[in-house]
């Protein structure tokens, strides 16, 4: 396991509002709503700065990979917020840096990556990133 992430390596955040069922068994959130989290950030940035249509547009993004790490126990009613990052853009794909913070605390409770790739929604095929995409993907660009 690596050292958790600094919020000073991300430049955007998405914020994150727990409930109550996204606890465990043992009360703290659950691994597979931090991956949810994650999706839902780069989501959300797809669609409010690139100005994506992910439901029915020509161009639609599919997880072909994703895995966490996790250093503290985030629980409901916590208030997280997501960094999110972009470590490679080629092509068709892009990976992701993300990670999940406390408002105010420097050290990240998660951190994990997140493969997507680009395709045409009509054929299922890869293709390439449209230049303007490209260029808000490279806004996100982390110095690692």
């Amino acid at each position: 396991m690596t050292g958790s992430p600094q919020r000073s390596d991300f430049s955007h955040f998405h914020p994150i509002l727990t409930r109550p069922q996204d606890n465990d068994l043992n009360g703290h959130i659950a691994g597979a709503t931090v991956h949810g989290f994650f999706e839902t950030a780069i989501q959300a940035f797809l669609v409010e700065q690139a100005e994506l249509d992910v439901r029915e547009g020509a161009l639609a993004g599919f997880v072909i990979s994703s895995a966490a790490e996790f250093y503290a126990l985030p629980a409901f009613p916590d208030v997280l917020e997501v960094g999110l990052g972009v470590t490679r853009l080629g092509g068709s794909t892009v990976e992701y840096r993300l990670a999940l913070f406390r408002p105010a605390e420097p050290d990240a409770c998660a951190a994990g990556t997140l493969v997507q790739v680009f395709v045409e929604r009509a054929s299922g095929e890869p293709v390439a990133l449209p230049e303007a995409l490209q260029i808000i993907l490279a806004g996100l660009q982390l110095n690692r």
